[in-house]
């Protein structure tokens, strides 16, 4: 799957480096040129310093051909004017835009983005009160990929609590994406990041996979 990411901040880059480990094909737009030469040091030369809302960028990264793209900026303003280009100007078929804050989530829905992340509404809130208990939840089914992005948060009791990320044993095909802390911290994803209870990882792995990786993650069967 071709994917076009917009922002390469903690959520963008370690979301980028999680698809390309995972065999998708990635562009990565950034505004910053500071921010973009440093990706670019480690990743290459997907990375794009310019602006992922002009058109023209846009049509030069790709999109006419992009199957998904997804803004992950600070800037609600800016996710949205990303996707809705992308949908009007480029017939991108899904979109995903982070979300800063809440109550924006609904004008994004209304104006057609396919699916909005808010790291304290959905990554928090929304699992507390959907799944009750804990739950490996879909947070995206790539359509058309072999793999998903889903969410599990580690539950007391966890093998996986202490651990670094290296030694969990996760399924073959799964990457991390990310890890939250319940306080809706992203943490820095490396060597020395250790899971704690309360932790929402957010991963990407083919369907198949998910009963392992959540016994991985919980210990649950």
């Amino acid at each position: 799957m071709f994917v076009i990411v917009i922002g390469c901040g903690k959520i963008g880059y370690q979301l980028s480096r999680a698809l390309l480990a995972a065999d998708h094909e990635v562009v990565i737009l950034e505004r910053d040129s500071h921010r973009a030469a440093q990706a670019a040091d480690e990743l290459g030369s997907i990375v794009i310093s310019s602006d992922g809302t002009e058109p023209a960028v846009l049509s030069e990264a790709g999109a006419s051909r992009c199957q998904l793209l997804i803004t992950t900026t600070g800037q609600d303003a800016t996710n949205l004017v990303a996707c809705q280009v992308a949908k009007h100007s480029f017939r991108v078929p899904q979109t995903i835009a982070v979300v800063t804050d809440p109550d924006h989530v609904s004008l994004f829905k209304q104006l057609g983005v396919d699916v909005t992340i808010s790291t304290t509404e959905l990554i928090l809130s929304h699992i507390e009160e959907e799944i009750p208990g804990g739950s490996l939840v879909h947070l995206l089914p790539l359509q058309g990929a072999a793999s998903g992005i889903v969410c599990v948060r580690i539950p007391a009791g966890s093998p996986a609590i202490g651990l670094a990320l290296d030694d969990i044993g996760l399924p073959t095909g799964t990457s991390l994406a990310a890890v939250v802390t319940k306080d809706g911290e992203i943490k820095m994803m490396g060597d020395e990041l250790l899971l704690e209870q309360d932790d929402e990882v957010v991963a990407i792995t083919p369907p198949d996979r998910e009963a392992l990786l959540w016994k991985a993650l919980t210990g649950g069967g």
